[in-house]
């Protein structure tokens, strides 16, 4: 299994520190800004409060946002219910895609029951090889592979 609770409770540990950092950031330039308002004038305490607001979003969109939907994703995977197909393998990219307008996959393209379908492969982890023409056994959660398996 290419998932387990470690992995989501990586992920929920690094979450929450980005999430402290985050909540830092702004009390931070909150406090700061109080300062610059009492010693100095309101307009440039206003101007440092909005200079942590800017931060704070930057570093939101950065960093924060990217690990959340990391951890989503890998929460749905270890929780959902996930099923199992045999499919043979057409193609599978080489560079990963910014997939769903979250995180990056290799787009798998397998062949079952004579249909083709695209299944997504997580670029975090290390998986080894797919071999094209081989039968599979993948286990997934929607179209995201979990795990797989060569048949033949």
């Amino acid at each position: 299994m290419y998932y387990s609770q470690q992995d989501l409770d990586n992920i929920t540990k690094q979450f929450k520190n980005a999430v402290i950092i985050l909540l830092a950031i702004l009390l931070g330039f909150l406090v700061i800004s109080i300062i610059v308002a009492n010693l100095a004038t309101n307009r440039a305490g206003m101007i440092t409060m909005v200079v942590g607001v800017c931060g704070a979003i930057f570093f939101w969109g950065m960093y924060v946002s990217p690990v959340y939907a990391y951890y989503k994703f890998i929460r749905d995977l270890i929780t959902g219910r996930s099923r199992e197909i045999q499919a043979l393998v057409k193609d599978v990219s080489d560079h990963p895609v910014y997939k769903d307008n979250k995180l990056y996959y290799y787009e798998i393209i397998i062949e079952e029951d004579e249909i083709e379908r695209v299944l997504l492969l997580d670029d975090q982890k290390d998986w080894p090889r797919l071999n094209i023409n081989k039968m599979y056994n993948f286990e997934i959660h929607e179209n995201y592979v979990k795990n797989f398996q060569q048949i033949s």
